[in-house]
């Protein structure tokens, strides 16, 4: 009897520690059914700012979801080792191609990293007043105005937007020689275009530059008349054409409501007007 029963007892066991078995195969195999595949890509170790030439030690190998990749993820650390950061990095980020400098960079200096493909970066005296604010920095979008004469032998002058959504690559200082004194210059070197160099070096040549800063998410061009000296002293926009005159701003409409009243079986009349969110009698709104 006791044999018996031992019998069926390790049985029992053995039956359990299988299906225990087969249960926690059956568990892992679905948590890995569900574990999206992974690939490994580099990541930053360090935060990384403009001009930082990559070392071993700044970067790391990272395993990342295989759909998530984003498109010129370094792949193998020796591909980003000694390149140059054209832009900032914070550690954790996978590093990307357009975010590092070609290989070849570096023997003239962090500019030509920073100049997109098919632009030129070309550096403009700015007034004083951008010195002052600061609100110029690298990697602001900007719009380019210029102020000069209609023609080359008129006097009346024309303000006129010529460039729009501009790349700001550097904002700073320079030195130059004027009655044999140094005097400071603030300048700012933008991306742009060999057709917009054009624009912009005829228009500063001839007259005077201002520059405009953009929304970073604003990408619309707008068209403009420019302004002049006689657009600034006829009609507003809203005004008719030939009425000579600005247009004012229209006195607000009055709301009038008139009641009847008895009294004395005389029958008279009081106007009452709107006053906020109420009424007033008008004899108390003309006081």
């Amino acid at each position: 009897m006791h044999r018996r029963m031992l019998s069926v007892l390790i049985v029992a066991g053995f039956i359990g520690l299988a299906a225990a078995i087969l249960v926690y195969r059956a568990v892992a195999q679905m948590q890995t059914a569900r574990q999206p595949a992974t690939d490994t890509v580099v990541v930053a170790a360090v935060n990384m700012a403009l001009g930082d030439t990559i070392a071993g030690e700044h970067v790391k190998l990272a395993r990342w979801p295989a759909s998530a990749i984003p498109d010129g993820a370094a792949r193998r650390v020796t591909d980003v080792e000694g390149r140059i950061v054209r832009t900032s990095i914070v550690a954790g980020e996978p590093i990307l191609e357009p975010k590092l400098a070609p290989s070849i960079a570096g023997r003239g200096g962090i500019m030509p990293m920073l100049v997109p493909d098919g632009e030129r970066g070309v550096t403009i005296k700015v007034d004083d007043a951008v010195k002052e604010s600061g609100f110029i920095q690298p990697n602001s979008r900007v719009d380019v105005f210029a102020n000069l004469a209609r023609t080359a032998d008129s006097r009346d002058r024309v303000a006129k937007l010529i460039l729009q959504d501009v790349l700001v690559l550097a904002a700073g200082q320079t030195v130059e020689m004027r009655d044999n004194k140094p005097v400071a210059v603030t300048t700012v070197t933008l991306s742009l275009t060999p057709a917009q160099i054009e624009r912009l070096a005829l228009a500063q040549v001839e007259g005077k530059l201002f520059l405009g800063t953009r929304n970073l998410s604003d990408k619309r061009l707008v068209e403009t008349s420019g302004a002049t000296r006689e657009a600034l002293l006829t009609a507003a926009p809203s005004a008719s054409p030939d009425s000579g005159r600005a247009s004012h701003t229209p006195r607000p409409a009055v709301t009038y409501h008139r009641i009847g009243i008895v009294r004395a079986e005389k029958v008279s009349e009081q106007v009452f007007v709107r006053a906020g969110a109420g009424w007033i009698e008008q004899t108390e709104a003309t006081k």
